[in-house]
């Protein structure tokens, strides 16, 4: 049972292909395990881990073409031709000012418009307005948010953003599990309290001693030793 009973449209263990919350949305049940409203970027399995998509280097350090005064809501942006962004898609996502006037600011997207491979003209509405004016020397970026269009990849550096708790269709909403107990697609042989990261195709290994120290540690075995290819008990501790 949730602490809130009231105001979830999709249970724990559904999923929709319409959207029914805002995506990232954290949900807390009364046993303490976390959950983040996501979208499938592909057929995902119960659990296996999942991870956020990267940022796409067409739509990052782009440059402001027109100045945009203070309060603007609504921006024209020109981003590199080669890469389709479909309609809504980046809903939940951020514009980030990287470099110049207005940078370090992020602004919340509420919606955009769709463009194709070879457009190069996006409408972005943001949810808040513009604080700080940009000049045609200031960089933006298009961040879609990390719970969209998750996937279980096999680059193990990427942002793990949870473990699904049960089978997910492509392009369909679901919860992902963030924290608390889990049970997790095991690689290696984790001893009990050995710290785990994301591993390729969705598999939580144990923390090598030659890993670098920027993979993130995205929970912990518990209850039992890990056995490979097997589906473990597992502490999540990414929210």
């Amino acid at each position: 049972m949730d602490f809130i009973t009231q105001g979830w449209l999709q249970g724990i263990h559904e999923i929709s292909a319409t959207a029914k919350h805002s995506v990232g949305a954290l949900r807390l049940t009364a046993d303490g395990r976390k959950f983040r409203y996501a979208k499938a970027g592909g057929t995902l399995s119960a659990g296996k881990a999942t991870v956020a998509p990267q940022a796409n280097a067409d739509h990052v350090d782009e440059a402001i073409t027109a100045a945009v005064a203070v309060g603007t809501s609504q921006l024209t942006l020109t981003v590199t031709a080669g890469t389709a962004i479909a309609e809504d898609n980046l809903k939940g996502g951020f514009l980030q000012i990287n470099d110049e006037a207005g940078e370090g600011h992020q602004y919340l997207i509420d919606s955009n418009t769709a463009i194709s491979s070879s457009g190069t003209d996006i409408v972005v509405t943001l949810v808040d307005p513009i604080r700080v004016a940009l000049t045609t020397s200031s960089e933006f970026s298009l961040i879609t948010n990390p719970f969209m269009d998750v996937t279980s990849s096999a680059t193990d550096e990427n942002f793990c953003t949870g473990v699904c708790p049960m089978a997910v269709t492509d392009n369909y909403y679901f919860w992902s599990q963030t924290g608390g107990p889990a049970c997790a697609l095991i690689l290696d042989t984790p001893a009990v309290g050995s710290n785990l990261i994301y591993s390729p195709s969705g598999a939580l290994a144990v923390i090598a001693t030659d890993v670098d120290v920027d993979v993130p540690i995205v929970g912990y075995a518990y209850g039992t030793a890990g056995v490979t290819t097997e589906y473990k008990p597992v502490f999540l501790t990414i929210d």
